[in-house]
């Protein structure tokens, strides 16, 4: 990344926009698959510190094309770029109102792409689909978005040497539960466990008290569950990670839906994917039986009961559909398999 595109991370000056303003000033990342998902662009390897995608011809034509875009379209500037085996992604940003739409400038450098491939004697459609984008609309995202890019050879190299890691089970069963996960799952047999539930409503004293004694009987050899909701628990959870200790995260809808096109590539965003490699996680979301298991439905509402009582107004059972229900569901889960 050069410097100028340091400040622009560090100042975040360009124009946040909502999705629809296409032509005007915003940032976007975009994704490129190639046909069938085939290794059209590169191969993946490591040189021993690093994982690195050695280009193909076609992937040279990608990278040369970004010239042709940049002369044309002098109102772009590429923030990151990174080419894989089978994807392409680039993050782009619009400096300035153009005659075209980002949308129309990417299929017309897409276009460029096919017409040089095809001089390499690339036939059938280079592309699998039309480009994915995702219009960045608050701050934080650039940053994020970046290092996403540029660690995407790492990612994968990752995911490639520790296959298991990374696999989705769709039926992973505990206590009489049904899950989908993805992870280290001998986790779920180590005997030492505890869960972390911290209320919303948690003074940042009281979050502190906590902190320490999970991270001492994480030190101790202790498992710790959490569904990391409420700032409390995600803070907790983010100095374990940080600090390396295993985690196993009980997620409501966290995974792609079943048959959908997004399963097969599905893997743990920045934020868990190195723990995940590293073995020290397991990401596990309850089928939906689960939110209506009888035990589960009982203590759920047991403990609503008790926070309204605490609030001194009369509990009326909420939907099992409803979120406050399923996050409260969540811990009731985690102490389920806990103590079980």
């Amino acid at each position: 990344m050069t410097d100028e595109n340091s400040n622009i991370l560090k100042n975040e000056t360009f124009t946040w926009l909502e999705p629809g303003a296409w032509r005007k000033p915003c940032i976007v990342h975009v994704t490129m698959v190639a046909n069938s998902r085939q290794a059209l662009f590169g191969k993946l390897s490591h040189n021993g510190s690093e994982a690195v995608v050695e280009k193909t011809p076609i992937g040279w034509v990608l990278v040369n094309q970004q010239r042709r875009l940049l002369e044309l379209c002098p109102e772009i500037k590429i923030l990151a770029d990174k080419v894989m085996p089978d994807h392409h992604h680039m993050v782009l940003q619009v400096q300035r109102t153009m005659p075209r739409s980002i949308r129309e400038v990417v299929r017309g450098y897409m276009q460029g792409c096919k017409g040089e491939a095809r001089k390499l004697g690339v036939t059938e459609n280079l592309y699998d689909a039309p480009p994915f984008f995702r219009v960045l609309t608050h701050k934080g995202q650039l940053h994020a978005m970046i290092e996403y890019v540029k660690a995407n050879a790492e990612r994968a190299w990752q995911r490639r040497q520790n296959p298991d890691l990374f696999r989705m089970h769709r039926r992973t069963e505990k206590c009489g539960l049904q899950f989908t996960s993805m992870g280290n799952h001998f986790l779920l047999d180590w005997p030492d466990r505890q869960l972390v539930e911290v209320s919303r409503s948690a003074s940042d004293e009281q979050i502190e008290v906590r902190l320490k004694s999970v991270v001492a009987a994480a030190h101790n050899g202790a498992v710790t569950y959490t569904a990391a909701i409420s700032k409390g628990e995600q803070k907790i959870a983010r100095t374990l990670r940080e600090q390396g200790y295993p985690l196993v995260v009980l997620l409501n809808d966290g995974f792609p839906a079943e048959g959908s096109s997004q399963e097969r590539f599905y893997k743990p965003d920045g934020t868990y994917f190195e723990a995940c490699s590293k073995g020290r996680l397991l990401l596990m979301e309850p089928d939906g039986s689960a939110f209506v298991n009888e035990a589960i439905m009982t203590a759920t509402h047991e403990t609503l009961r008790r926070k309204a009582e605490v609030k001194h107004y009369c509990y009326t059972p909420v939907s099992v559909e409803s979120q406050r229900y399923r996050f409260v569901a969540l811990n009731e889960i985690g102490l389920l398999l806990v103590e079980g």
